[in-house]
């Protein structure tokens, strides 16, 4: 995928995400869409542009959100260098284990923003993992399952032995 269908979709996520997304909750919680497109751009690179990644669609997502700025910076960031150093080479292609990566990559990005975002309340943190995160987390990596095994079922252009298609 190239530098400009990246940028495309991640605003158009984005936007998503910030617009959209909320009329598609349940019980109050929401799949987080730029982690699945995280896990998506990075499961099969390289750990240092899967850093530079997640720290663009981190600054993108934190333009959004002034108050905690930076914090989904750190948080992508951490998260794409793991995925790409954990989840690059076992079943890449195996669709529920992309929901597993997806599962994991969103708890781990709300254990890192979390503390920041209950003032490190200890309380509000185990409240807000318990009643939020996991559910929050659930709901992403079954979208992102269904949305893997949708471009799954769209046809790929054959490469010829000579480059062209």
């Amino acid at each position: 995928m190239n530098i400009v269908r990246i940028i495309f979709v991640a605003l158009v996520v984005l936007v998503i995400q910030v617009t959209a997304i909320h009329r598609i909750g349940v019980a109050g919680c929401t799949p987080d869409l730029m982690v699945i497109l995280l896990v998506s751009l990075v499961l099969e690179r390289g750990p240092v542009l899967a850093v530079i990644i997640g720290f663009l669609l981190g600054f993108l997502q934190d333009l959004g959100n002034a108050s905690f700025l930076g914090m989904n910076v750190l948080a992508k960031s951490i998260l794409a260098y793991g995925v790409s150093r954990v989840g690059g080479g076992l079943l890449p292609e195996n669709v529920l284990y992309k929901g597993f990566i997806i599962f994991a990559a969103c708890l781990v990005n709300d254990i890192i923003v979390l503390p920041v975002a209950t003032s490190f309340s200890p309380g509000d943190m185990f409240v807000s993992f318990f009643r939020f995160s996991l559910l929050s987390a659930l709901y992403s990596a079954l979208l992102g399952v269904i949305i893997y095994a949708l471009l799954g079922l769209l046809p790929r252009r054959a490469v010829r032995s000579g480059g062209g298609y």
